[in-house]
């Protein structure tokens, strides 16, 4: 088996690391930083995919790329489409986001309507409804927020917090934003087991609900960093557009496809 992964930062380089351990043979790809000596040279947005992958189209594509943060809709309409229908014989596995929802309630499952209210997340639902239109044989995964060690090397997310709180300085998180913590490394768990798994539709991988500010606290403290200038407050009012209160995802599914029941952040991170 072929698999294509678009994209190798953090999620692409952790979904490499699992596939191989297998007999797959992986064509990865890169836009800005080729962090393999074989990665293909590929911007998503302005290159002919059929030029770039003539003779290595996979037998599975993962996109984890993120160029849904682009702010030309259209560009990335026409972009995505064109992808799909390239890889229409493969099966496409598409990595979305918790974005997609507005964050008013929370908990959201699978069969919630997408209500994006920012530009990021209306970007996902110009992704997702082309990867339905297009593709046969696709699972669109949803992950809310990813942390964790790949190849050694902590998520951006946590590194800042720790950088900072190492220093003494003051580290702030919301109290009532609220997320569904999964780490890389599980999130790739999950993967590996869907490409072969021939389920077709949306899958939400993520781990417990709980608020931004405990995710820090318990990520700190699992590290061994102090966090005695961690400080905890609500989001401001009135709240701005991009601060989405609760999209929190729930995993029911993910359990039944894989049977991988996410850790707890302690047991995930403890040094």
């Amino acid at each position: 088996m072929k698999v294509t992964i678009i994209g190798t930062g953090f999620l692409g380089e952790a979904i490499y690391q699992v596939l191989k351990k297998q007999d797959i043979d992986i064509v990865t790809t890169y836009h800005t930083h080729k962090k393999f000596d074989t990665s293909l040279e590929y911007d998503f947005l302005n290159d002919d995919p059929e030029k770039v992958f003539s003779e290595n189209k996979g037998d599975v594509v993962i996109m984890t790329a993120m160029v849904e943060f682009t702010d030309d809709s259209a560009l990335l309409q026409k972009s995505m489409e064109r992808f799909v229908q390239f890889f229409h014989h493969s099966r496409i596995i598409y990595i979305s986001s918790d974005g997609i929802f507005d964050g008013e309630r929370g908990e959201y499952t699978e069969n919630d309507i997408p209500h994006p209210v920012t530009l990021y997340g209306k970007n996902l639902r110009i992704c997702e409804e082309a990867v339905r239109k297009y593709s046969k044989d696709y699972c669109i995964v949803r992950p809310s927020y990813m942390y964790g060690f790949v190849n050694n090397v902590l998520d951006n997310r946590l590194k800042t917090a720790k950088e900072l709180l190492e220093r003494g300085e003051t580290v702030s998180r919301f109290t009532d934003m609220y997320k569904s913590p999964l780490s890389y490394a599980e999130a790739a768990q999950v993967i590996d087991v869907l490409i072969s798994s021939g389920y077709i539709g949306i899958v939400h991988i993520s781990g417990e609900r709980m608020s931004v500010y405990d995710f820090t606290k318990n990520g700190m403290k699992s590290l061994g960093i102090s966090t005695s200038t961690l400080i905890g407050e609500p989001m401001p009012i009135p709240r701005p557009v991009g601060l989405l209160p609760d999209t929190s995802l729930r995993y029911d599914l993910m359990e039944q496809l894989t049977h991988i029941k996410p850790k707890s952040i302690q047991d995930e991170l403890q040094v």
